[in-house]
C-alpha cells in the first residue's frame, strides 16, 4: 500500500496550455496535521478530512469543487515536505527542479 495520495483540483486559471486539473501529492507519513498548508491556501481549497495516519494525524484533503491556483504556497510552507505540486505543473510554470 503505497504512503502517497494524489488530489485533485480544478484549476483557477485557464491559461492556454496549462491543464486543467492540480495534482497535489501528499505523502501520508510524512504529514503531521499541522494544518499550515490549509490555513495558507488563499482559496480554501484546502481542509482538514477524515483521514488519518499511522500516526493518528488528520490529513489534508481538497474540498469539493476547489479550485487551485497552482501557487505552490502549501508545498512551501509544510515543514515536513509532506505536500507538493506535479512536476507538470512545475514545468508549465517554467519552474526549475
Amino acid at each position: 500500500m503505497s504512503n502517497h495520495t494524489v488530489m485533485k483540483a480544478k484549476r483557477k486559471s485557464s491559461k492556454q496550455g496549462m491543464p486543467e486539473a492540480v495534482e497535489l501529492f501528499l505523502n501520508k507519513d510524512r504529514c503531521k496535521g499541522c494544518r499550515y498548508c490549509v490555513e495558507i491556501c488563499a482559496r480554501k481549497t484546502l481542509a482538514i478530512g477524515d483521514e488519518m495516519n499511522a500516526k493518528g494525524h488528520l490529513l489534508p484533503k481538497v474540498v469539493e469543487n476547489g479550485e487551485c491556483a497552482a501557487c505552490g504556497l502549501c508545498a512551501m510552507i509544510c515543514p515536513d515536505f509532506a505536500i507538493w505540486l506535479s512536476a507538470e505543473d512545475e514545468e508549465a510554470q517554467g519552474i526549475d527542479g
